[in-house]
């Protein structure tokens, strides 16, 4: 729960009946109310996951809401960044995205960054949030507000798109763990944007209000937080399911120094993998990660088709426990972060394999 102390905090005649539902709800009330008024939340990121995250932010009545981004309007973003219209084009995003959420809450306080986070200026903003809402789509972005945000000891919400599936989890809440221990920088992972691999519009509100939702949580002290675990959305197959990740307590700092070197040495090149399979082509397990239509229209040679959201049923972890003892699993993935998800999984049964990096 974040801001238990509230008696200078007041309700206008106006809030009262806006947040009517709210105050009847058991889990908010009148103190819940208060407390997301005061509160303070960064989103750092006016895009696709920013916009719907902006929106149910600004209509639940949060105080203090912070704007970050430096890019303009575009007629593509429009498919996916519903806070704009074609009025907007060429119009900065934080400017047209505060004017839209102020006509919806006019008693929230609306601070605007028009610049790029980077590494001279993230202390600075983020130093005065509460909460911080990862909303961008930029690697090197990533790893500014997961370092900062360790560093100050702030709530770091991310979230991530890509065609029709999302992901999320939080940071840094309860002593959980950080982005970079999931994803360490030296995997090199090339940006997700949508230039880059294209997303269906409707996966960025699906995402972005759930990361709205997990803000909101936090500050009410109330449900069920997403950390130390991912939850992975796929809206072809309607599937939410979540993966658990380690959490990197400090009294375990040596056993955790060793898990997490040991996960960097099982990630392997392309050319690693080559002479891999030219020397022990008869003992190598190539397991391809992606969805069955995926792995139809192209796949490396000889390798076999385990979808992620299939890898942790019981017939395939023993199928390969069943081959570990004899042969070497390589698992596979033009999408790292599914390949990250899968290695969590197969250490947690002591199955023992390698990741392919960078597969397109």
């Amino acid at each position: 729960m974040l801001n238990p102390y509230i008696p200078l905090i007041g309700l206008s005649d106006k809030e009262y009946n806006i947040y009517a539902k709210h105050l009847i709800l058991e889990n908010i009330g009148l103190n819940g109310q208060k407390r997301l008024k005061k509160a303070k939340i960064l989103v750092i990121g006016a895009g696709g996951l920013g916009c719907p995250a902006l929106m149910y932010l600004v209509v639940s009545g949060i105080g203090y809401i912070g704007i970050i981004d430096n890019d303009y309007i575009d007629l593509s973003n429009l498919n996916r960044q519903i806070l704009y219209s074609l009025d907007d084009i060429n119009h900065m995003k934080t400017t047209s995205a505060k004017n839209k959420i102020k006509n919806i809450n006019k008693q929230c306080k609306i601070i605007t960054h028009n610049y790029k986070l980077c590494q001279k200026n993230a202390s600075e903003i983020i130093q005065y949030y509460d909460i911080i809402i990862d909303a961008n789509d930029n690697f090197k972005t990533r790893y500014i507000i997961d370092k900062i945000c360790y560093k100050l000891h702030k709530i770091h919400i991310y979230g991530a798109i890509q065609e029709f599936e999302g992901q999320i989890t939080v940071f840094n809440y309860q002593n959980s763990n950080r982005y970079s221990k999931i994803y360490p920088e030296r995997l090199n992972l090339i940006d997700n944007n949508c230039n880059n691999y294209g997303v269906i519009g409707i996966i960025t509100g699906n995402i972005g209000i759930i990361q709205a939702t997990e803000a909101i949580k936090i500050i009410l002290g109330i449900g069920q937080i997403i950390n130390n675990k991912i939850l992975r959305c796929n809206l072809l197959n309607i599937s939410f399911y979540q993966t658990q990740i380690y959490n990197l307590k400090k009294s375990n700092k040596y056993k955790n120094k060793l898990l997490y070197n040991n996960y960097l040495k099982k990630i392997i090149s392309l050319s690693k993998f080559h002479s891999l399979n030219k020397s022990n082509k008869q003992f190598l397990l190539i397991i391809d990660l992606r969805q069955k239509n995926e792995f139809k229209e192209k796949h490396i040679s000889k390798s076999i088709n385990i979808p992620i959201n299939k890898l942790k049923i019981n017939k395939s972890l023993q199928f390969l426990q069943k081959n570990n003892k004899y042969k070497t699993i390589v698992i596979y993935c033009n999408k790292i972060y599914r390949s990250v998800i899968a290695s969590y999984i197969l250490h947690s049964h002591n199955i023992d394999h390698y990741i392919l990096n960078n597969i397109k």
